[in-house]
């Protein structure tokens, strides 16, 4: 097989993959249609990519590289950070879900969004498209867009009926364009989600082009009682972003290398060099957001004929867009949608149930697993002891962020903004401070956390209870939850021994495997010490 058809044959297995779920060698062998020995080699390539992983029962699942392609088709449109800070803000000013969509042939493709505090809207997530015929963004993108788009979009009438109020003809959907255009915003009531409202405004460049719309959903006797507000709010966040595009920097590579884990660089040779070579290729446009075809071939040391060639082929394949006939290069938005496909199968309390049973067998103690919900770490998965089993957290049930081991180290790994926003609040309640004096001390509690990687409580929730916790990270180095063990303090405090690893040496473990399943950068799973000084046992007596 040629090598560039090698390289589409690997694009196919990790659309396969992404579509069937996780699949063995011989299904992918027969979905691709190639012999099996070909795709053997082309999945120990996309392995070593970090495209595919194993799962525990053998068969492959997309792999955490997708993630940072996902991010990296996003980065290559919008500053994404300032994008999430604006989603954030309309939230909590309107307290519904916000999201941004851009205009694709495959409809309105949403970017990213934050979830409301009413209901959680299935439709709309990243990588996810709308039609382009209903609902408030994809209104909004026809209207202020591309006018081909447009037209050829009108000519596909009549449209699929989504819910009550769908336009279903091409004078229905004119009709709302037109409307759009004057008013330059888009209400939407049951178009897309019978009972779901939806407002978008444009967003614009700088040089006044359309670059894509924020809007707001959320059940419609919510929402279409402050459409003013909302408005206002969504054009406020839009002339921010608009702002903020001229400032994007351009991202230096400055090493396109993939650093293989130990068993990849055992299983190096077997790996097709246009596999690897497309790998760095596509780590080096993620790197730059946007890039030539010359640009590529310096950073890669590559000729220019072969970086075309691959990028030609990655073109077809959807995973990288070019800006025009003969314009630069960017991730494609497909490599969104997979990454949207792969977060929606994460399942973060399905990973833990074995790392939990694997501390609760060598220590006999309780174990647990947290989540973020507001102000509270709320349990998810939990062990019980053999010895004492804590009657605190139990499954559902929640504690403060302040209080604890699992729930300080959801807190002590956000940034300072959070932590004095989380201050505010609890001063302004009536929750107890336990034994945290003052602002100043506890603020000196969450940074030692921070430079140590792990909390120890002691006596801090039940008298003669202990318990470490440990944060466990995604793909962008967020904290997402945390793990923690809890039972009588001269167990959990004990000092490890030569055939038997402390306490605390077995959950920094195990929020390692976590967030090394959830694609957590390698800094980050690097953070834990690997075997941590006893010493460290008592500074945290809080």
């Amino acid at each position: 097989m040629a090598t560039i058809q090698l390289l589409m044959k690997a694009s196919q297995v990790v659309d396969e993959v992404a579509r069937m779920g996780p699949s063995t060698p011989a299904e992918l062998a027969k979905a691709v249609s190639e012999p099996r020995p070909t795709v053997y080699r082309i999945i120990s390539a996309l392995e070593q990519a970090d495209l595919v992983r194993q799962t525990e029962g053998g068969k492959l699942e997309l792999g955490t590289g997708i993630l940072r392609l996902g991010d990296a088709a996003v980065d290559a449109l919008i500053e994404r950070a300032e994008l999430r800070a604006q989603l954030l803000w309309i939230r909590e000013q309107l307290g519904v879900s916000t999201f941004f969509c851009v205009l694709h042939d495959s409809g309105a493709v949403c970017l990213d969004q934050v979830d409301g505090s009413d209901v959680d809207l299935f439709k709309i997530a990243p990588g996810r498209t709308v039609p382009l015929h209903a609902g408030a963004s994809s209104h909004v993108l026809l209207a202020f867009g591309d006018s081909r788009i447009r037209s050829k979009v009108l000519t596909e009438a009549p449209y699929q009926r989504l819910a009550s109020r769908t336009p279903l003809s091409a004078d229905e959907l004119q009709a709302r364009l037109d409307k759009t255009l004057a008013d330059g915003t888009c209400i939407e009531d049951s178009e897309v989600t019978e009972g779901v409202a939806s407002i978008g405004v444009p967003v614009h460049r700088s040089d006044g082009s359309l670059l894509g719309v924020l809007a707001v959903a959320g059940l419609r006797d919510g929402l279409l009682g402050q459409e003013t507000t909302a408005c206002k709010a969504l054009q406020t966040a839009a002339a921010t972003l608009t702002a903020s595009l001229a400032e994007v920097p351009q991202r230096q590579v400055t090493d396109t290398r993939h650093v293989p884990s130990a068993a990849a660089e055992k299983d190096a040779s077997r790996m097709p060099a246009v596999i690897a070579k497309a790998d760095a290729l596509m780590r080096a446009l993620a790197g730059e957001r946007i890039a030539t075809s010359t640009r590529l071939s310096e950073l890669l040391d590559e000729q220019v004929r072969s970086v075309y060639r691959m990028l030609d082929t990655l073109v077809e394949a959807g995973w990288v867009e070019q800006l025009g006939p003969r314009g630069a290069y960017r991730v494609g938005i497909k490599l969104l949608s997979l990454s949207g496909e792969l977060t929606r199968r994460l399942d973060i309390r399905r990973a833990a149930a074995p790392v939990l049973r694997e501390i609760h067998e060598a220590t006999g103690e309780t174990t647990f697993l947290c989540i973020r919900r507001g102000t509270r770490a709320v349990c998810i998965e939990r062990v019980d002891g053999i010895r004492v089993n804590s009657r605190v957290l139990k499954l559902g049930e929640s504690l403060p962020l302040h209080v604890g081991a699992a729930p300080r180290a959801l807190l002590a790994f956000e940034d300072r903004n959070a932590w004095e926003d989380y201050a505010t609040v609890v001063s302004q309640s009536n929750e107890p401070w336990r034994n945290v004096r003052s602002r100043v001390e506890f603020f000196a509690d969450l940074e030692h956390i921070h430079e140590q990687g792990y909390v120890i409580s002691d006596n801090n929730v039940t008298p003669g209870i202990a318990a470490i916790g440990a944060p466990i990270f995604n793909h962008r180095g967020e904290v997402v939850a945390s793990l923690s063990t809890s039972g009588l303090r001269e167990g959990i405090l004990a000092p490890g021994h030569d055939d038997q690893p402390s306490v605390i040496e077995l959950v920094c473990r195990g929020a390692r495997t976590l967030s090394d399943y959830l694609g957590a950068p390698a800094s980050l799973l690097n953070k834990w010490p690997t075997t941590p000084d006893d010493s460290d046992v008592s500074p945290l007596i809080v």
